[in-house]
């Protein structure tokens, strides 16, 4: 089979798994993480992480390193951390742990008293006091090195991501993997409450405030539930594209609270998305087998990543409705023998398998070397490879992306701030602008809005 034939495959693979096909197998998706690149390849991980260009120069050995039909090596995002871009803001979100990570501290960048500020207009209170608290060189005091800061973040994103994308981009096209999906369908968000939760109200001031403030809270995540949506919104909707969204706190309070505080704005959330042709992909963090009867209330279609639970439980209620994945233990990869590791991996393909709509995936990703066996993990992604076979290749599974109809609410999404251009204030300063304008005018807006959003998730 020639490259573009094995990629014509793969990319195959992928179109059917995501419009309700059963594909010829299961699609092999990993990806190494460039901490774990550098550190097989002998390289210098903290200078990696300040020029991620370098791996460059061992992307092939590494691409060979397992078997995937996407590009194992994917360009840094938002969730690579890039160090140089938080050092230039002076983030106390994001820093660098003495073993090299970027990590993140439980901050505060919202006092229990502004909740009043938040509700009135979250995005104001979000470029007024938040983003100040937790980029020190954001604050409003010196206005020349804000600007100088922010002009540096943006210069090393840009570097950062116009040094992997390259490499991607070669590999995808010298070994036939996956192309991906299309350009503009993917997001990234946050539910309304983890939001107030990671950044605002840490997890111990979240966890008072619920008992204490649970009215605002409630109020607050209306608020915010527009920049939520905004943040993650997809400029070109597609069955292949998803809004992933990391989901924290719900594990951590009790199911009542759950129940009438968080998912409300949750749901209103992801049903719009569906409503759109936007797919999502939360990921479970933790456990979430109490609330599995609950999940069911998502829409149909949604790629739901679990970190721990029952497999059969999750087959059961779940995987008819749900394309599901996660669950495989990273630590068996790293401490379990290769017949463990292949045990394991056919007892969860043996239960998710069938009907379709499952995509292997470890149950959190590896970040470096030591969390991983390399050679388990090239056995492993082979037997899937090799495994994951389907005897009924074709026929139509699940229920498609909303299929429960979801009507769109022309207004959802609309919010009010200081901070948006006001069009009649503007058109009566500048009257010789087109009407034309106005709607790149509110472009520019939500594009300034993700940028700073970005810096808090």
């Amino acid at each position: 089979m020639s490259i573009k034939e094995l990629q014509q495959e793969r990319n195959q693979l992928f179109s059917d798994m995501f419009n309700n096909i059963i594909p010829k197998r299961m699609p092999v998706s990993f990806n190494i993480s460039p901490r774990i690149i550098a550190e097989y390849a002998k390289l210098d991980t903290l200078e990696i992480q300040f020029n991620y260009g370098l791996l460059d120069s061992v992307a092939d050995e590494a691409s060979q390193l397992i078997y995937s039909d996407t590009c194992p090596i994917m360009p840094v995002g938002l969730a690579s951390r890039i160090a140089g871009g938080y050092q230039a803001i002076d983030s106390q979100s994001f820093q660098m742990g003495s073993n090299g990570f970027m990590q993140h501290p439980e901050v505060v960048g919202m006092e229990e008293s502004e909740y009043p500020e938040l509700i009135a207009d979250p995005y104001a209170c979000i470029l007024e006091k938040v983003l100040p608290r937790q980029h020190k060189a954001l604050s409003l005091e010196d206005p020349v090195k804000r600007s100088l800061s922010i002009s540096a973040l943006q210069a090393e994103n840009n570097r950062q991501l116009s040094n992997t994308v390259p490499i991607m981009n070669r590999l995808i096209e010298k070994y036939g993997y996956y192309k991906g999906a299309p350009f503009g369908s993917g997001g990234f968000t946050a539910a309304p409450y983890d939001f107030i939760a990671d950044q605002l109200r840490s997890f111990s001031g979240i966890s008072m405030d619920i008992r204490r403030n649970r009215s605002e809270i409630l109020e607050a995540c209306e608020a915010l539930l527009p920049l939520m949506y905004q943040l993650g919104l997809p400029s070109n909707p597609s069955p292949e594209g998803a809004v992933g969204m990391p989901l924290h706190m719900p594990t951590f309070m009790r199911e009542k609270d759950f129940v009438k505080v968080w998912l409300p704005t949750y749901l209103k959330l992801v049903q719009q998305y569906a409503a759109r042709g936007i797919r999502t992909q939360p990921f479970l963090e933790d456990n979430w087998m109490r609330y599995i009867d609950i999940l069911q209330e998502l829409p149909a279609g949604t790629v739901m990543m679990f970190e721990y639970g029952d497999p059969k439980l999750i087959k059961e209620k779940l995987g008819d409705k749900f394309i599901i994945k996660g669950l495989f233990p990273l630590d068996l990869l790293k401490r379990g023998t290769k017949q463990q590791v292949l045990d394991k991996a056919k007892e969860i393909c043996d239960i998710m398998l069938p009907g379709g709509g499952y995509i292997f995936s470890f149950d959190k990703g590896p970040l470096m070397l030591s969390d991983i066996n390399i050679e388990n993990y090239r056995v492993l992604s082979e037997f899937l490879r090799d495994y994951a076979v389907y005897d009924n290749a074709g026929e139509s599974y699940g229920e498609k992306l909303n299929s429960e109809n979801y009507e769109i609410d022309p207004n959802f999404g609309k919010f009010e701030s200081k901070y948006l251009t006001n069009w009649n204030e503007y058109k009566a300063k500048y009257p010789m602008t087109p009407e034309s304008m106005k709607d790149y005018l509110y472009r520019y807006d939500m594009d300034s809005l993700r940028f700073y959003l970005n810096l808090l998730v």
